[in-house]
């Protein structure tokens, strides 16, 4: 993947900028360091341009896949990946809603430089990953069952017969 894709957000303008294509496991080496070895499959589609209310917006598609280490077997699996982000960039931190006005249907993103396209595919992958990564239709261990005495009650029964 060429390293020339950077959204410029200043030449954002109502006629969508589509940047798409597949990133490689070398295209992304903050995510290599935490996905197991294996094939990863990444394809992402990220639409930029100004909406309606005349701000900078990204749509971000991601889908694929990538193998992660489960934390109770130590097998690695198939972690299916599919992200749809919306982003609206802003030129600094004082264009940033107040905490009690933000949504769930939009993050924002401070962009007072050129945005890689590859950084923002490797940023989503790695904040939709698992903290504890389990393998698919693993049974819940817990502890292991103490083995049940008897009881001292059926103890005399026995006795008693």
């Amino acid at each position: 993947m060429a390293d020339d894709l950077f959204i410029l957000p200043e030449t954002l303008s109502d006629k969508p900028e589509v940047f798409e294509g597949t990133a490689r496991r070398e295209d992304l080496p903050r995510l290599a360091e935490v996905v197991a070895e294996g094939g990863m499959e990444l394809r992402f589609r990220i639409t930029a341009r100004l909406d309606k209310q005349r701000r900078k917006t990204l749509s971000c598609i991601i889908e694929g896949f990538v193998f992660l280490l489960c934390q109770s077997s130590l097998e690695a699996f198939r972690h299916e990946v599919s992200i749809h982000d919306r982003l609206v960039l802003v030129d600094d931190e004082s264009g940033l809603p107040p905490i009690g006005e933000e949504n769930d249907e939009e993050d924002f993103v401070v962009a007072d430089e050129p945005l890689s396209v590859l950084d923002l595919v490797e940023d989503a992958v790695l904040l939709s990953l698992p903290m504890v990564p389990r393998k698919p239709g693993l049974e819940e261990r817990g502890p292991d069952p103490k083995p049940r005495s008897e009881s001292p009650f059926a103890a005399l029964a026995k006795l008693k017969k």
